[in-house]
């Protein structure tokens, strides 16, 4: 109370318009403000610590013991600054408090406008009187025993009375409107920015926290990057503006880069200050300016540019609240690009962890999905692989590692080609599982990790199954009707197990589907995913069904969502087709090169030559106009390799192109937002697959998609998921809108 009552008398007195008491803290080596006086939102301004050592007037008249005026004409201490990062020009004032051992702190107040001639003899003369009285009370107290140290946060007094208000703000004659009114924005800015999750969203709280309020009719951001300034994000601003504004080198001076440089704040009032001051920059033809550096103060990471239609002055509360909006920015957008980073690099890893694609042989298909658990790195250590093994058997693998970090990732990578080559050198199941177990081990990490491993025959349709602690897998018979094997369920990758792994033997009939998967896909009321994920199969399989990878997107679909599950999903679909000794289904493949246009035609005749030799000549003409589409597409959108597989079936014939995009391929007329837009493949070609082929749709496969077809032969009994056949009309394009197969959205995406 001592010390509130000697500063707010002194605040009122002298008419500044802030003020503060500086102690020393309890090493000395530091002043921290003890009690802050003043208006909102100057008060925020003030700093509440400073080195002892510092330039700063405060810091100065403590050293020194005499009075320091800084902002006026003062010989005596022509090196001294104001105090630090306030964004306005005012004066100060730093009077010392001294007792008989020594200075023991600082009187200090501020005056917003600046004093034009300094503080006059008389009243310099009555602050150096209050300097004393309140010097004597504290040597008091301290020979009372009391601390004189500043050992707590400051205590802050809001002063109301007699500061001027810019008509913006608040209503007049009311006490504190003004200022609680501009901190009101600060406060919902910081409430709004705390839940943004990426730069979009600290773009759309600029908007609705600082543009709108302060009626500007434009605001840029700009980030550093690679020694330059890069457009983050608009709105409003004319091109000349983000034109002058993207891409400029540091070096050279704009007012968006001076401000990084100097760290101040610049104000441009009318486009006659700033063309005299920066005559090469326009602006946009902005009539005002606001240009503030953006994060922390020792080291910006951009520029924020707020800008107006009309000519504007800016006060001293809504300099001080523009600064503190930005540095909030500031820190807001570097949490943005620094997530993105770890975004970009976790998705990278992801990509190249899990397969490209999956092998294929004329007795099995196989499809997988992949999503990855909602954390902020966005990785897990779930991961599928499928190839095939000497003497034509084939391996299909499902694992999770413990973890959602890079480090499980890691671990996934490792222990994935160690079971891929344990498998490839002719060991069983349960020996692939108990060699990569003791390799894990001998990792030195304290992850753990579930696995499955499957080993089909093709001959004999037997598929033999080896666990470590991972849920069973499932198979659905041709009938529709999922079974749970008796399968040891044995431990976890990298927990000794005395005694081999134990293994089951599951028989498989034509057409049956063997499904594996991580714990994520589902969970049932009792806490078993084998139960979770058998009701969950059996919800969506629909008998003669010969779709896999329409059987997958259905699984996504209604997996649980993204926001609400807290695992990684990995699923392996592979459906046994029968024993090679009978008929054959008849499948081949082709390669074309990244950007090689010519491989367009090498698809159509590839399409072709194979259906002349399978007798299917009719469908020839319909299947090379949806192939040379799909191929275009991945050629001209995907940027990578691309691979055309083609299958014939009993009742139709299937189309794939395979490439490394993971971007969805989706029709123009369907596209939902502008971002998808930027980024899809579209355009008519996709409505031309649409119309012609039975069904289509997009199966993510590891490190890209599969945009895919299948055309109905009209041999055998069919299928019925099959519609009937399309043709193109006069009014394809928009019957196309309600008919075409949607790929699988987010829940299909790897």
């Amino acid at each position: 109370m001592l010390i509130g009552a000697a500063l707010s008398r002194a605040v009122r007195d002298m008419d500044a318009y802030s003020g503060a008491v500086y102690l020393p803290d309890d090493e000395g080596r530091h002043l921290a403000a003890t009690v802050i006086c003043g208006a909102p939102p100057a008060i925020f301004t003030m700093p509440d610590r400073m080195s002892v050592d510092g330039p700063y007037a405060t810091a100065m008249a403590y050293r020194t013991g005499r009075p320091v005026s800084v902002g006026a004409t003062d010989a005596s201490f022509p090196a001294a600054r104001l105090l630090p990062l306030v964004p306005f020009a005012y004066s100060v004032v730093a009077v010392p408090l001294i007792a008989e051992e020594g200075p023991i702190g600082t009187l200090t107040v501020a005056w917003v406008p600046p004093r034009r001639h300094g503080l006059p003899d008389a009243e310099m003369l009555r602050l150096r009187g209050m300097g004393a009285s309140l010097s004597r009370d504290l040597a008091r107290l301290g020979e009372r025993g009391a601390s004189i140290r500043a050992n707590r946060p400051p205590v802050v007094m809001p002063l109301y009375d007699g500061v001027a208000q810019e008509r913006e703000w608040g209503l007049p004659g009311i006490p504190g409107s003004f200022g609680m009114s501009l901190m009101y924005q600060v406060y919902k800015l910081s409430a709004m920015l705390n839940e943004a999750r990426g730069l979009p969203e600290i773009i759309h709280a600029a908007e609705q926290r600082v543009m709108a309020p302060f009626g500007a009719c434009c605001f840029a951001l700009a980030t550093i990057a690679e020694g330059r300034l890069r457009l983050a994000g608009q709105t409003g601003c004319q091109m000349d503006l983000t034109e002058e504004i993207h891409d400029v080198p540091l070096t050279r001076s704009t007012p968006y880069t001076d401000v990084i440089r100097n760290r101040d704040p610049l104000f441009f009032t009318g486009d006659d200050v700033l063309s005299s001051d920066y005559p090469s920059t326009t602006a946009g033809g902005l009539q005002s300016l606001a240009v503030l550096p953006i994060g922390p103060s020792a080291a910006p990471v951009g520029t924020f540019i707020l800008g107006f239609d009309r000519p504007r002055r800016f006060g001293a509360g809504e300099r001080a609240v523009l600064l503190m909006m930005t540095s909030q920015l500031g820190l807001a957008a570097e949490r943005a690009r620094l997530g993105e980073n770890e975004r970009a690099l976790a998705q990278g890893l992801q990509k190249r962890l899990l397969p490209r694609t999956l092998a294929e042989l004329p007795q099995v298909v196989t499809t997988a999905r992949y999503l990855s658990a909602p954390t902020s790195a966005g990785v897990g250590g779930d991961w599928y692989d499928a190839f095939c093994l000497p003497g034509g058997r084939i391996a299909l693998i499902v694992g999770d590692v413990e973890g959602h970090n890079i480090d499980s990732a890691v671990i996934m990578g490792q222990l994935r080609s160690a079971l891929r080559a344990y498998a490839a050198e002719g060991h069983s199941p349960a020996g692939v599982l108990a060699r990569s177990s003791d390799l894990l081990a001998d990792l030195d990490t304290d992850l753990l990790a579930t696995c499955c491993v499957v080993r089909i025959d093709p001959e004999t349709g037997v598929a033999e199954v080896a666990l470590a602690g991972h849920p069973v897998p499932l198979v659905c018979g041709p009938d529709g009707v999922v079974t749970v094997p008796d399968v040891p369920p044995n431990v976890p990758l990298g927990v000794p197990l005395d005694g081999a792994h134990r293994t089951a033997e599951i028989p498989l009939t034509q057409g049956s589907l063997l499904m594996l998967y991580t714990d994520g896909l589902a969970q049932s009321a009792t806490g078993d995913p084998v139960l979770g994920a058998r009701d969950l199969l059996a919800s969506v399989e629909e008998p003669g069904d010969a779709s896999l990878e329409r059987l997958a997107d259905r699984l996504i679909a209604v997996a649980p969502d993204h926001e609400v599950r807290r695992d990684d999903i990995a699923v392996l679909l592979a459906r046994y087709e029968g024993d090679p000794c009978g008929e054959r289904r008849r499948i081949d493949r082709m390669a074309i090169q990244r950007h090689d246009l010519q491989g367009v035609g090498a698809a159509r005749r590839f399409v072709r030559r194979h259906l002349r030799e399978w007798g299917l000549d009719e469908l020839s003409d319909d299947l090379e106009v949806m192939a040379s589409e799909m191929v275009t597409n991945a050629l001209i959108h995907a940027d990578s390799d691309v691979e055309v597989r083609l299958r014939e079936y009993p009742d139709r014939v299937h189309l794939e192109v395979r490439d490394t995009d993971p971007h969805p391929a989706v029709p123009a007329p369907i596209t939902a937002s502008e971002e998808t837009n930027a980024v899809a493949e579209h355009g008519r070609g996709l409505i031309i697959v649409g119309r012609l082929a039975t069904t289509w749709g997009n199966s993510p496969s590891g490190r890209g998609k599969t945009v895919w077809l299948d055309l109905d032969t009209g041999h055998g009994s069919g299928s019925p998921c099959f519609g009937p056949r399309r043709r193109v009309g006069p009014d394809a394009a928009d019957d196309d809108r309600r008919q075409v197969t949607r790929p699988g959205g987010e829940g299909a995406r790897s």
